[in-house]
């Protein structure tokens, strides 16, 4: 009984705190959107939008790899290849922002499913090898000489829109300022989706997957179509946040599309840690304004390499996810006031 009641009463104090959580969850979102306009440079602002976006696409690599224990190493290719995508479809097919908008979001998702369909039923291994292919082939294909007149290159092509995208123009897009609210929201909208996936039945049955695919298959479940719509909504996150970096940059290169903004998202979230939904936007927020410090020194690849060891060394499950393991041993482990050690 004595360990029953404490589990009852470690239930009680946790379904106690959730309208307190709610509530400073709210307080949090508020206080993120508003108030970093009036407190802080419009550099840092835009270091910060650059730190939200590398979140986002962080989310994606770090869901995929923990939920269903598969590592994709073509994340930069869907991230920047929906701004080609977003350019190219305004001005060949002569649509509105809007309508480009969705495009070419309806674009990438085809394509993740058929790459998808493809892929997910090999190893880790030759799904992680792949993925990186597929990447490269995106990256080197828009600099194929016969499609410059589309893609421009290795110049990298400048993104200009005229009309309005749900009420906003395109000098809204680009200013740090009006621009954050948007990108903190999009953060927040991703990240509570990705929670609550992982949260699901689906999640559930993805990590029993990633556990023991063969048990699931003797058990009756099929294991190829939660993998695939696993890589199909990872991709859509990756998109809207490639869909913002170029509303935001209004400019898209070969170099977003290459295996270095992979690398850097997959650090991203390990430097979070993959829990969760809060660890990869951490991350991503860390690793951009740490890019800018170990840059101003003159030694960004050296500094960079140094602190990744440090931070993989010294915290295993993240910043993030250590922080929220040390509180949950706390609040669980801790003896209780008037009760015996």
């Amino acid at each position: 009984m004595g360990a029953r009641g404490g589990l009852l009463t470690a239930s009680r104090a946790v379904t106690g705190r959730r309208p307190l959580v709610v509530i400073l969850a709210v307080l949090l979102f508020a206080l993120g959107a508003l108030a970093p306009a009036h407190l802080v440079s419009e550099f840092v602002l835009r270091l910060g939008v650059e730190g939200l976006l590398l979140g986002m696409l962080a989310l994606s690599v770090a869901f995929l790899m923990r939920q269903a224990g598969l590592v994709a190493l073509g994340a930069a290719s869907i991230y920047g290849g929906v701004g080609y995508l977003f350019a190219i479809t305004m001005s060949e097919w002569d649509l509105s922002p809007t309508a480009a908008l969705f495009a070419a979001f309806v674009i990438v998702i085809v394509y993740a499913a058929v790459l998808g369909a493809l892929i997910v039923r090999t190893n880790p291994l030759a799904f992680m090898m792949l993925t990186l292919a597929a990447g490269e082939m995106v990256s080197h294909g828009v600099m194929l000489e016969g499609l410059r007149d589309y893609t421009s290159g290795a110049d990298g092509l400048v993104v200009n829109f005229q009309g309005a995208i749900f009420g906003l123009q395109a000098a809204d897009f680009a200013s740090a300022p009006r621009f954050w609210p948007i990108a903190w929201s999009a953060a927040w909208v991703l990240g509570l989706a990705v929670y609550a996936t992982g949260r699901s039945r689906f999640g559930a049955i993805l990590r029993a997957v990633r556990e023991n695919e063969e048990r699931m298959r003797f058990s009756g479940f099929g294991t190829y179509l939660p993998r695939l719509i696993a890589f199909v909504f990872v991709n859509g996150v990756a998109a809207v946040a490639g869909l913002l970096h170029v509303l935001n940059s209004q400019f898209v290169s070969p170099e977003s599309l290459g295996l270095s903004v992979s690398t850097n998202a997959l650090v991203a979230s390990l430097i979070g840690g993959a829990a969760g939904s809060i660890g990869p936007i951490a991350g991503g927020l860390f690793f951009a304004f740490a890019q800018d410090e170990f840059g101003a020194h003159g030694f960004t690849q050296l500094l960079t390499g140094v602190a990744i060891v440090v931070f993989i060394v010294l915290f295993p499950r993240g910043i993030v996810g250590g922080l929220i393991e040390a509180a949950r041993r706390r609040t669980y482990l801790a003896p209780r006031r008037g009760e015996a050690p």
